[in-house]
């Protein structure tokens, strides 16, 4: 058929299939056109999984998915509201999926609601006060989700309590640079709901933080950066104002001062996982602390500070705790020279990574059975093999043992040890290595990874002085690899 004629062939709705003259049927072109439309799948599922996506999306695309189609048209009306708002400077634009505020006051009235989600992380003094009033009074952001608000980081002015109306709502709260008075306890009645509380620079006093915790009956996560107490901003806060918080999970605290204050019984449930990172704390208080975490399972500290007037003499944390999987210890903990490990069955890391060269920490274990990864080594590293990744060792003590118990890693378990950027010339590193040689007893394999200059110097005599004749496993490996510093 010549293609003049296919226009007819194809309007005869009865006739039978025929050959076009480009080799395609009309039936096929017909399934081509079909798949075009099938393809869009997504569009196939219902409008609640759709109201999902929309709600997932920063304000502006959702908004702009009112254009795909029809189909998608009236969705982003009825899906809830993910409305992110900021402020543009010469020196810090607004990020592109911000909307201006300028904006708020038509999308609010235009959509009737729900809003999953308000963050507005960026408000300065004085500007918008009327507007935000007028935002949270509206019927779109009655029954908010998370809501992320704080002032510019330059000013730091109190929280209108009027912004915590959805509070009987509230699954996420971040709040960032400002001051909680204690005014903001009776305007609480509850957070029945709220899993994740970050409270980010706020100076706060220590009744208004008892009672915002107290209020937090479902509290999984807890992270406070930069808190002060209020309204002496220069007062470390009590430790004890944690105690109101024994259902959380996770438990992150960056840059606080804790006060030397006799620390009352505190219990800690069912957390799992906490972080100190530039923590100024007594030892005391940090025992305290610890001994009330019963399903704590991960530890990890960072430039703690524990060398106060009550535990000045007395510079060792003790660790005992039949759930504890991992510990870390990372770069300078100021006070701690000592970390003895006296009782973790479940321990099976010991890490102290990315410490500075001033550092000295002595670390006893005295019973960790299924101890597998100890040493100054990077995160994730394979079961049964450690990674020395640091150059100079000579900031750690050798980790002492204690002489009447055993490591079961080093009995049965550790195949393998790799050092790398090894140097050699520090009697600390030779002592480090040494230890391996002489009590690893399935070791296979050990690895001296270094740089020309200095394996060169070391390798007629590295053998002799680890001992390797002695070596407790008769079966292990020796080998020297050296690489250009260029």
């Amino acid at each position: 058929m010549e293609k003049k004629d296919a226009p007819a062939a194809a309007a005869a709705g009865d006739a039978p299939e025929k050959q076009e003259s480009h080799g395609i049927s009309r039936g096929q072109a017909r399934r081509g056109a079909s798949d075009d439309v099938t393809d869009d799948l997504i569009s196939t599922l219902p409008d609640a999984i759709l109201g999902t996506i929309i709600s997932l999306l920063p304000t502006k695309d959702g908004g702009r998915t009112q254009a795909l189609s029809r189909r998608w048209r009236p969705l982003w009306r009825s899906a809830p509201l993910n409305l992110e708002v900021g402020t543009s400077s010469p020196d810090h634009p607004a990020p592109a999926s911000c909307v201006p505020p300028s904006a708020v006051s038509q999308i609010v009235s235009q959509h009737p609601g729900p809003t999953r989600r308000f963050s507005f992380p960026g408000l300065r003094a004085g500007e918008f006060d009327a507007e935000l009033k007028s935002w949270f009074h509206s019927r779109a952001l009655a029954n908010l989700e998370e809501l992320d608000i704080g002032y510019a980081s330059e000013t730091i002015k109190p929280l209108p309590l009027f912004l915590l109306r959805s509070a009987s709502t509230l699954l996420v709260l971040k709040i960032s640079n400002c001051y909680l008075c204690q005014d903001i306890v009776p305007s609480i009645t509850s957070f029945p709901f709220l899993k994740e509380l970050s409270l980010i620079r706020v100076a706060i006093s220590v009744d208004a933080i008892d009672g915002l915790l107290s209020c937090c009956h479902a509290l999984e996560s807890l992270f406070m950066l930069e808190v002060r107490s209020f309204p002496q901003i220069t007062k470390p806060l009590p430790l004890s104002v944690l105690r109101n918080a024994p259902t959380i999970l996770t438990a992150k605290i960056w840059n606080c001062r804790f006060s030397d204050e006799t620390v009352p019984s505190m219990v800690f449930p069912f957390l799992e996982e906490l972080s100190l990172i530039k923590v100024s704390i007594s030892g005391d208080a940090l025992h305290g602390l610890l001994s009330g975490c019963r399903a704590l399972e991960s530890l990890f500290m960072s430039g703690v500070r524990t060398a106060t007037r009550l535990h000045a003499s007395s510079p060792t944390l003790r660790i005992s705790s039949p759930t504890l999987r991992s510990i870390c210890l990372s770069r300078r903990s100021y006070g701690i020279t000592e970390l003895v490990i006296e009782d973790a069955p479940c321990l099976g890391r010991l890490l102290i990574p990315y410490s500075d060269r001033d550092d000295c920490v002595t670390i006893r274990v005295i019973r960790a059975p299924r101890l597998e990864i100890l040493g100054p080594i990077p995160f994730r590293t394979p079961k049964q093999e450690m990674l020395c990744d640091s150059p100079d060792f000579s900031k750690f003590r050798i980790f002492q043992v204690a002489a009447t118990q055993s490591i079961e890693c080093l009995q049965s378990h550790l195949k393998k040890v790799v050092f790398k950027s090894y140097v050699g010339s520090e009697r600390e590193q030779l002592d480090f290595a040494k230890f391996f040689v002489l009590n690893a007893k399935v070791l296979n394999k050990m690895e001296f990874e270094g740089y020309d200059d200095y394996m060169n110097d070391t390798l007629t005599f590295l053998p002799k002085v680890l001992q390797v004749e002695n070596r407790a496993s008769q079966d292990a490996e020796f080998e020297f690899k050296s690489s250009s510093i260029c």
